[in-house]
């Protein structure tokens, strides 16, 4: 099984670094506070959490649990009320 990270942005860009910080959390995928991304557990993907580390939160799964719901495209989104986004 591929490992997967389960990213949570738990922080807003505002008051943050704007010309290193958004473009990053924009890459990644993430639109508004609070909203799960799954993706696969790549150097580059692990760069760019480190980058915004102080905006999110992350941990490191398996591919088998990532929910069913969030299974629709190459990144994994999970939206607030169980709906998902690719």
């Amino acid at each position: 099984m591929a490992k997967m990270l389960k990213i949570t942005q738990v922080k807003s860009v505002i008051n943050s670094l704007y010309d290193k910080h958004r473009p990053v959390m924009t890459a990644l995928g993430f639109t508004r506070n609070y909203r799960t991304l799954y993706k696969k557990d790549t150097p580059q993907i692990r760069g760019m959490i480190h980058k915004v580390q102080h905006l999110v939160v992350w941990e490191s799964i398996e591919e088998k649990d990532v929910p069913a719901l969030a299974k629709k495209g190459a990144g994994y989104t999970v939206l607030d009320k169980g709906t998902t986004r690719s």
